[in-house]
């Protein structure tokens, strides 16, 4: 069941009134001028005996809320009930359990997993729950992360700059030229591909959004200075119609249509490489997909990858790019 913030809100200002022993048997209209005066807006009241009904119904609360009709008002019918104090249950341990097994298999952001595995330790530890140590040992995740990849240990920093958004100099090498160069940069996000991570920001030098290597991010620091906030529908279209990291330069989204042989037909059917990719096959086999994305450098590699097993059939730009091995 998923709850949204605003109806937590209310749902804390129905449990605060309902444990008030001073103000027993609350009425809706009570309620209605309490989230009023707590939450400065007076939900309906038909909004309000949703939410008790919610409250009752739902898995997550339970709550023992009864309807007085000699008071007409709502009371708890278990005085000990609160939604602050929920204990969990053996599910729900077993579950936080596969959850923190699962973030501390997940490769980068090594820092960003500790504080969420101490974090969730605490919350056992409050229910004398712990790992056993001979599960410690057996892993049943195994990722393609290799520990002490080059940057990792910016990803804390880089992490809180997205995160309460403000602006980073740092000075960033690039493998091409083989020279360092000062970046400013308002982060966006962080993102992963193929096991290395990167940096999402407007780069003020470019006016542009831009992606940077955390390999090559070296001392980067906090400037106090306004942040500069990108178009929420440009950044979208940035980090999701792509494939890879790098766009290639102004080149616009596009369709690309490719053939695959019978040999690959059923890996790009099973593991789309796109979530706009569309197929039609043919009697052979094989198949022509199409995708709708900004071209890439790692587009362009993926493709080249399956050698004669691919055929790039539009743009004509890109056949040219790709078939050359054909």
């Amino acid at each position: 069941m998923h709850i949204s913030k605003s109806a937590y809100s209310r749902y804390r200002v129905i449990d605060k009134m309902l444990k008030n022993i001073y103000k027993p048997y609350p009425s809706l209209l009570d309620i209605q001028d309490a989230c009023e005066h707590s939450l400065d807006k007076a939900p309906s009241l038909d909004t309000l005996e949703k939410d008790i009904r919610n409250m009752k119904q739902s898995d997550v609360f339970d709550a023992p809320i009864v309807f007085c009709r000699k008071n007409l008002g709502y009371y708890y019918n278990d005085p000990n009930y609160s939604i602050n104090s929920i204990p969990l249950t053996e599910n729900d341990i077993s579950s936080i359990k596969e959850a923190l097994d699962l973030v501390k298999n997940l490769g980068g952001g090594n820092r960003v997993n500790e504080r969420f595995s101490y974090a969730i330790q605490k919350v056992l530890a409050t229910y004398k729950e712990e790992f056993p140590d001979s599960n410690t040992e057996r892993k049943i995740i195994q990722t393609d992360y290799v520990e002490g990849a080059k940057g990792s240990e910016n990803f804390n920093t880089l992490f809180k700059a997205c995160k309460n958004q403000y602006p980073l100099s740092f000075s960033h090498y690039s493998y091409n030229y083989r020279e360092f160069k000062a970046i400013i940069v308002h982060p966006i996000l962080l993102k992963e591909f193929e096991n290395r991570w990167y940096l999402v920001g407007y780069s003020e030098s470019h006016k542009s959004i831009r992606t940077f290597g955390l390999d090559r991010i070296y001392e980067p620091l906090h400037l106090k200075r306004k942040y500069i906030d990108s178009d929420q529908s440009e950044v979208y279209s940035y980090c999701n119609d792509i494939i890879g990291v790098y766009p290639i330069e102004n080149q616009p989204k596009q369709k690309i249509t490719f053939l695959t042989s019978i040999k690959i037909t059923n890996y790009f059917e099973a593991y789309p490489i796109h979530f706009s990719q569309k197929a039609e096959k043919n009697e052979s086999g094989s198949s022509f997909f199409t995708i709708d994305v900004v071209p890439s450098m790692e587009l362009i590699r993926l493709f080249r990858s399956y050698g004669r097993n691919l055929e790039v059939i539009n743009p004509q730009w890109l056949r040219q790019q790709t078939n050359s091995l054909l």
